[in-house]
């Protein structure tokens, strides 16, 4: 085995799988409701996009970015004295602004190529499916993050355990 495929094995291993990364309540979305109603759950939720389903199966995601982008102004306003009301969003539907190339996941899959598959498409999260296309978890930003700053804590706590007195730092390995 090559010093890269030894590496690529290493990191999966320390990285985990989509399915240990992923969060498993997935705020969904259905393709017939308001886009600013939909915009209200996800920032109810606190969650910036997530999976739109017909009978169960993923056909698209919908994000606040393509809300932003469809009302065509900055951050989408919901409180306040100068409310817009998100008029243009209360005329479409979520079907209407939603993503319908949607890329998704697979639980079982490493988390490194959850990665860079984000990374090769330019996307923000990933619905994780299983075999029938239903959605399970969804792997976000944030997800990758806090699995990645796991895996360095834990090389970080294993390269500076301490050593006790009489123990070699070998016998501490």
């Amino acid at each position: 085995m090559d010093e890269t495929s030894a590496f690529l094995r290493m990191i999966e291993a320390r990285f985990g799988t989509v399915g240990d990364a992923m969060t498993r309540k997935v705020v969904t979305l259905d393709p017939s409701m308001r886009a600013n109603e939909a915009a209200e759950k996800l920032s109810e939720a606190g969650v910036t996009g997530g999976p739109v389903l017909e009978e169960g199966r993923v056909i698209g995601i919908l994000t606040l970015g393509d809300l932003e982008r469809v009302e065509g102004r900055g951050p989408i306003q919901r409180t306040g004295p100068f409310l817009r009301g998100d008029r243009r969003l209360a005329n479409l539907t979520v079907a209407d602004v939603m993503t319908r190339e949607v890329v998704c996941a697979r639980e079982h899959w490493p988390l490194t190529t959850a990665i860079t598959l984000m990374d090769d498409t330019g996307v923000n999260r990933l619905p994780v499916i299983d075999l029938a296309d239903r959605p399970v978890g969804i792997l976000a930003r944030d997800d990758v993050l806090r699995a990645i700053a796991a895996a360095v804590r834990e090389c970080q706590e294993t390269a500076y355990a301490p050593v006790h007195p009489g123990r070699s730092k070998l016998e501490a390995d």
